[in-house]
C-alpha cells in the first residue's frame, strides 16, 4: 500500500516534496482527490509552484509514453535509486511519462490540450483562440476585461471587436499583453534559461509589458517577434514561421535539430531525444504535425543521422 502524501511526509526542499507529489500520482494515479490536494499544495506557496513548474517542464516532453511502458521502466528505475534526488535524475533522464497527461493537467485551466492534440475555440465575445499541444489556459472575462492566462504551452489569437469596449489582455507568468485589434500567437516554455515567453504578431500590434516591470513596454508590430524572461525584452531571429503549426505544419529555416526535435516531441507519442553533439545542424523545410513520423524518416535520409530504437516510444537521435 502507498501511503498519501501528507505534510508529515514530504520532505523539506520544495523540489522533492514535487516529486513526492509525482511519484504519488504515478503510483496511485491522478484521482480527483489527488489532484485537488496536489492543487491546495501548489497554492499554499509559490516556492511549490516554481518547482512543480520545473518538474512539469521535465515531464511535458514525454506525456505521450503508454501505462505499461511508463510503469515497467518507472518501477525498475525506482528500485534502483530509493533516494529522490536520485529519483529527480531518474526524471531528467527518461521523464515521467504518461499515465499521465497529468503532468499537463492542470486543474486551474478552462481550456487544454495533451500530446498531438490542436484545439479552437471560440470564445464568449466572439474571439477564436487556438491551443497547440501541450497547452493550458484560464479564462477570466468581467464586465471590465477580456483576460486570458497562458499557463503553459503554445495559443494564438484573432481578436473581435468587444460592444463593451473592454481591453483583450493575455498574461503569462512572464509577461503581459495588450491586443490593438489584432491576430498573434504567445508561446510559454521553459528552456535552459529559465520560463520565456515569446510573443509574435501577424495583423496590427500588440503592446507587451514584462511582468517585472522594470523595462518600458514594447509596441510590437505586425512581422515582429520578441522574448521575455520577465525582465528583459528582446528580439532574436526566429528560425521559423511562429503560426504555422495553424496550418498543422513545422516551417523550419535553419532551425537547429535539437530545436526541431523537441518541437516535434509534442507532437509524437512517447520519448523523442536528440543527442548534443548534432543539436546544431541547420535543418529547413515545412513538416507535417500530423505525422512526425514520417519528419523523422525525412530526417534520417537528409541529415548526418541515426535513429536509436530503445522500443518504439523511446527513440534518440545520434550522430551518423
Amino acid at each position: 500500500m502507498t501511503l498519501p502524501v501528507t505534510a508529515t511526509t514530504l520532505p523539506e526542499d520544495p523540489v522533492e516534496q514535487a516529486i513526492a507529489w509525482a511519484v504519488r500520482l504515478q503510483m496511485q494515479g491522478a484521482t480527483p482527490d489527488a489532484l485537488l490536494s496536489l492543487q491546495r499544495w501548489r497554492d499554499a506557496d509559490p516556492a511549490h509552484e516554481q518547482a512543480w513548474q520545473r518538474l512539469a517542464a521535465i515531464g511535458s516532453q514525454f506525456s505521450g509514453l503508454p501505462p505499461e511502458a511508463s510503469r515497467a521502466t518507472l518501477d525498475a528505475s525506482l528500485a534502483r535509486r530509493r533516494q529522490r534526488r536520485q529519483a529527480l535524475k531518474v526524471l531528467a533522464g527518461i521523464g515521467f511519462a504518461g499515465t499521465a497527461t497529468w503532468f499537463a493537467i492542470d486543474t486551474r485551466a478552462d481550456y487544454r490540450t495533451g500530446t498531438g492534440q490542436r484545439l479552437a475555440v471560440r470564445l464568449p465575445d466572439g474571439s477564436l483562440l487556438h491551443l497547440n499541444a501541450g497547452t493550458a489556459v484560464r479564462l477570466h472575462f468581467d464586465g471590465a476585461q477580456r483576460l486570458l492566462s497562458l499557463l503553459h504551452g503554445e495559443i494564438a489569437i484573432t481578436t473581435q471587436a468587444d460592444p463593451q469596449r473592454r481591453p483583450f489582455l493575455v498574461e503569462t507568468g512572464e509577461a503581459r499583453m495588450l491586443a490593438l485589434g489584432t491576430r498573434f500567437t504567445v508561446r510559454r516554455a521553459a528552456g535552459a534559461d529559465g520560463t520565456l515567453t515569446r510573443l509574435a504578431v501577424q495583423e496590427h500590434a500588440v503592446r507587451l509589458q514584462a511582468a517585472a516591470g522594470a523595462v518600458r513596454p514594447e509596441l510590437v508590430q505586425a512581422g515582429d517577434s520578441v522574448l521575455t524572461d520577465g525582465a528583459r525584452i528582446w528580439r532574436e531571429p526566429a528560425h521559423d514561421d511562429p503560426a504555422a503549426w495553424l496550418d498543422g505544419v513545422i516551417a523550419a529555416r535553419d532551425m537547429p535539430l535539437g530545436q526541431l526535435v523537441a518541437e516535434l516531441a509534442r507532437h509524437r507519442h512517447g520519448l523523442l531525444l536528440c543527442d548534443a553533439d548534432i543539436a546544431h545542424l541547420p535543418v529547413s523545410g515545412v513538416f507535417q504535425l500530423d505525422d512526425p513520423e514520417r519528419v523523422l524518416r525525412v530526417l534520417l535520409h537528409t541529415q548526418p543521422i541515426v535513429a536509436v530504437y530503445r522500443t518504439r516510444f523511446w527513440v534518440t537521435l545520434k550522430k551518423a
